[in-house]
């Protein structure tokens, strides 16, 4: 009812009328009051359930033994767990929140790593799992943990910055590290063993070598020497000889002139033995005799010269009698026999080559090895063919030396026309005991022996080159000083 009408009721009945009205208002009032108390109650219920809710989420996370946080998109704390809390060495509850990884105790150059990990998996809306990363804690260790980080959403679905979780795994890494230290300590001893047994199989081959050279030395030394003394006595007394068959035929000479007619008998005996032939041949009988002395003589010298022995010191050798002695010691091996003709030998020495600075018997055994490899490979090659066909396509051996005034350096060459060495194995022949030959006729020590003599000994190159086409040529340059 309006303020007019209320004023044109009488006094009682307009008292009446206001006194409903305010009636009415105190039970609106009071109604809003028991709705408005409801709803506080009912705020108060929710924020008491979400402060439980969140307590027991914190709980949760910080019975976890995971390390848990949550950043936003500028990589800024937004949440974390009591372990999070323990390794950042934050004692006041939220202490961390708004702030970086540059304001936690980790160094500078792991949280440049943290950050750039966290705009890696936000940019790419890709987790990352398995990030092993160095954490320095508030207590100044040094430690490991391994990280996993994905993007965190909001309702909409929309990525509002990074969950990640890590757990400490300092022990692991350690033991990780301490064994791959005591790998890398054992790969170095395996590597000093090797080494170690690569020497002692380099000493032994040596040894062996050097026991087999010393003994063909001796007893090429000793044939020398007794072949040295009937020599020197035949050469000796063929001098001699020769004067006294020229007296004697001088005599006869004087006899027959004094006695132009001899007795029947002599006439007989004259006839018999053929004095005209005798006194003809004689002399180059005793001239063919001087020859084969010489003969003999350079046989002996090229056998000393092969079975020198070598002292702790270089000294000054002539490669050509070097070259030649070794030739010499392998005639038997060149000689033509039933299966094949005669290997033939093309010495192709260079003029003016110098005496090397070596040590002889290590170089006369790596002529030794090459040229007994070489023979060996001609007779593989002949294995099929014919004597006739060997006779219009023979065997040969080229040797060949050239002195490099520029370089100070000598290049001995020494060739075969065989069959070449397998492409296959052209990588391993130089390798300790590698051999192609059968059981019991190579041990796979010969070249390993001569690459060490001429490389380690000398300080100088062995190499080869091998085509089925051209056979094989070993090369080897020393220096001259």
């Amino acid at each position: 009812m309006e303020d007019q009408q209320i004023q044109n009721l009488p006094s009682d009945e307009a008292m009446a009328r206001l006194e409903q009205e305010l009636s009415q208002a105190r039970a609106k009032i009071a109604a809003l009051e028991q709705a408005r108390t409801e709803e506080k109650n009912k705020r108060e219920q929710i924020e008491f359930e979400l402060k439980n809710s969140q307590q027991m989420l914190q709980l949760v996370m910080d019975t976890l033994p995971e390390t848990i946080f949550w950043k936003d998109l500028d990589s800024v704390y937004l949440g974390y767990n009591q372990n999070f809390a323990n390794d950042a060495g934050l004692t006041i509850p939220g202490e961390a929140l708004g702030k970086t990884d540059f304001d936690m105790p980790w160094t500078t150059e792991e949280a440049e790593f943290y950050r750039a990990c966290d705009r890696r998996v936000m940019l790419s809306d890709q987790p990352e799992f398995g990030i092993i990363e160095p954490q320095l804690n508030s207590k100044g260790e040094h430690t490991w943990v391994e990280t996993n980080k994905a993007p965190l959403r909001n309702v909409n679905g929309e990525i509002i910055g990074i969950l990640g979780t890590y757990h400490d795994i300092t022990e692991r890494k350690q033991a990780e590290l301490s064994l791959q230290k005591l790998n890398q300590q054992l790969e170095k001893q395996t590597t000093e063993l090797a080494a170690t047994l690569e020497q002692l199989q380099q000493s032994q081959l040596q040894l062996i070598q050097r026991e087999k050279m010393s003994a063909l030395g001796n007893l090429i030394a000793g044939v020398a020497h007794e072949i040295n003394n009937p020599v020197g006595f035949i050469s000796g007394n063929l001098e001699p000889a020769q004067e006294y068959v020229q007296d004697l035929f001088e005599l006869l000479d004087l006899y027959q002139n004094a006695l132009p007619e001899p007795s029947e008998e002599i006439i007989e005996k004259i006839e018999t033995i053929d004095l005209e032939y005798i006194q003809a041949d004689f002399p180059k009988v005793l001239n063919s005799m001087g020859e084969g002395i010489k003969r003999i003589a350079n046989i002996s010298k090229g056998l000393r010269t092969f079975s020198r022995a070598d002292t702790e010191n270089r000294i000054l050798f002539q490669l050509h009698e070097g070259l030649d002695s070794t030739i010499l010691i392998l005639q038997h091996r060149l000689k033509a026999n039933e299966e094949r003709p005669a290997i033939e030998v093309v010495r192709d020495y260079g003029k003016e080559v110098p005496a090397l600075n070596c040590f002889p018997g290590q170089m006369n055994q790596v002529f030794m090895n090459l040229l007994a490899n070489a023979i060996d490979a001609l007779e593989e090659s002949n294995e099929g063919k014919g004597f006739a066909e060997l006779e219009s396509q023979p065997n040969r051996l080229t040797v060949s030396t050239r002195f490099s005034s520029a370089q100070d350096s000598v290049t001995i060459k020494i060739q075969d026309n065989g069959i070449g060495i397998p492409k296959d194995i052209q990588n391993q022949i130089f390798n300790n005991s590698f051999t192609t030959k059968d059981v019991g006729k190579g041990t796979g020590l010969g070249l390993a022996i001569a690459r060490q003599i001429i490389v380690d000994k000398h300080g100088g190159t062995l190499t080869f080159n091998s085509s089925s086409e051209q056979g094989t040529e070993f090369v080897i340059k020393v220096n001259v000083a």
